[in-house]
């Protein structure tokens, strides 16, 4: 679980309902597995990742990798990574149904996002 305190609340958030967490300025959207979205966080990516650090074990935080600058994501979900179309589909598998979620990220990142997957995979197989 992963706790997020500011002046006004205390949010806890169970990981596996976080897609992926996305900077907006000075502050974070935490998109859900379930559609809803967390948008009133007054805290930059960053310090968001820096929060995971602090409360989750390593094994935890491995599944959460950062896609450029603006995202954090939950690898659990990924579905497909598409460089040559910059786009990112996660998919949630609820209730009998499949949703599916895309979003924009440059190929750069994407190639990147790939080789950290790899790696966490990898590393999986190993122990």
């Amino acid at each position: 679980m992963l706790t997020i305190k500011n002046k006004n609340e205390v949010i806890f958030i169970q990981l596996n309902s976080i897609l992926y967490i996305q900077a907006d300025g000075n502050y974070c959207n935490i998109y859900l597995v379930d559609g809803g979205v967390i948008n009133t966080l007054t805290y930059q990516r960053a310090e968001i990742a820096r929060m995971m650090d602090e409360q989750l074990s390593k094994e935890c935080r491995k599944q959460f990798v950062l896609l450029g600058r603006s995202y954090l994501i939950n690898t659990s979900y990924v579905l497909r990574i598409q460089p040559s179309k910059q786009l990112l589909t996660f998919s949630v598998n609820s209730f009998g149904t499949c949703n599916k979620t895309n979003i924009k990220a440059t190929s750069k990142a994407l190639n990147i996002l790939m080789e950290e997957i790899d790696k966490l995979s990898s590393e999986t197989k190993e122990t």
